[in-house]
């Protein structure tokens, strides 16, 4: 019964930032609509989907082996909380307050039902995925320090809901991209549901951002194929299978 009340509110969770009051999809829906700031909207959409609605919906799907999932909710929670500090966006407490709660009582009916989300493995560390997350560390913080920036500024190109401006959440999201991968990178049973999460995501941001490159927070074009790049690199070296050389034959 435990579970089924696990499965039931995980759904519920990843229902309301699916449509409210995270706007998840409402946003995507609008990102190559010429009426709204695209790369804006699909930071916004990407965060509260494939961020946070699809770790939501890991739980209900497998609350045995969710600590995948519990990982990524709790980084997106300290994320949006950073951001809203350095961008000065008090009104983005709210949406901290709803996911640090939705989290917690996920974890605690999993924790209570004697599932330990964070059962004692290997650390399996993955030297090419720790190369790769690397890479991305420098260039999505400085993107989180100049969206931060920006909604310090108070921009008139950006967008507002429910009183939250979204260069405050697009900091959240680029902070969230640098940290996943480095999670996954050291700790075995983060993969492949964190990284390639952070792949779809960044993908779909560079490719937004090449489309509408003078649209609110997008990046430069070279930048965005970078993004893309990387993204992509991200997603093959997760799912890469290691090939093990065949033995070599006895010599007599």
């Amino acid at each position: 019964m435990r579970l089924i009340a696990v499965r039931v509110l995980a759904v519920l969770c990843a229902v309301s930032w699916l449509v409210l009051p995270g706007f998840g999809a409402i946003d995507l829906s609008v990102t190559w609509s010429t009426d709204w700031p695209q790369v804006l909207e699909a930071g916004w959409g990407l965060l509260a989907t494939v961020i946070v609605c699809a770790a939501f919906v890991l739980v209900a799907v497998r609350p045995l082996r969710s600590a995948p999932a519990v990982a990524k909710l709790v980084i997106a929670t300290v994320a949006l909380a950073i951001s809203a500090v350095f961008a000065e966006e008090w009104g983005l407490f709210a949406l901290v307050a709803l996911l640090a709660l939705q989290t917690a009582i996920v974890g605690g009916l999993l924790r209570r039902g004697g599932r330990d989300v964070w059962p004692p493995r290997p650390i399996g560390v993955s030297r090419p995925l720790l190369v790769v997350a690397c890479a991305g560390v420098v260039p999505w913080f400085s993107y989180a320090l100049q969206m931060w920036a920006s909604n310090r500024e108070s921009r008139s190109d950006s967008d507002i809901t429910m009183s939250i401006d979204h260069y405050s959440v697009q900091g959240a999201l680029a902070l969230v991209l640098c940290l996943l991968p480095l999670l996954a990178a050291l700790r075995v049973q983060m993969r492949p549901f964190v990284p390639v999460c952070a792949s779809i995501a960044a993908f779909y941001l560079g490719l937004v951002s090449l489309a509408w490159p003078h649209s609110a927070g997008a990046f430069s074009r070279t930048w965005s194929a970078a993004a893309i790049a990387w993204a992509l690199v991200l997603l093959a070296v997760t799912l890469a299978r290691p090939v093990r050389a065949a033995p070599l034959p006895e010599v007599c």
